[in-house]
């Protein structure tokens, strides 16, 4: 479950973003970014390696991630780091991916 929103920037040029939802259906956050940066390679997340040459450990330690994200006792994170060409935002509820700037 996913879903494409596409914002027009300063520049006036649409950017495109995904956004994955979370923790509530029991999908981990780092399957969330896979899944986010997947839809805007067009790849299926399975293949996001081999198709789209993104593999989410080169960049962050997923478990480490899921951690963080998922054992705050106050639900208060907002996490924000670069995977290749993709911007990612992950904060308690959804992870936000979009082209970097």
């Amino acid at each position: 479950m996913s879903s494409v929103t596409t914002n027009v920037s300063d520049a006036g040029s649409p950017s495109e973003s995904v956004r994955i939802a979370h923790g509530h259906d029991e999908r981990l956050p780092s399957l969330a970014v896979v899944e986010a940066l997947a839809d805007l390679a067009g790849v299926n997340p399975n293949g996001l390696g081999d198709e789209a040459g993104i593999v989410l450990y080169d960049h962050v330690d997923p478990d480490a991630l899921d951690r963080l994200v998922t054992h705050r006792s106050d639900g208060d994170v907002d996490l924000s780091f670069t995977v290749g060409a993709y911007e990612v935002r992950v904060d308690s509820d959804e992870v936000v991916a979009r082209p970097a700037e």
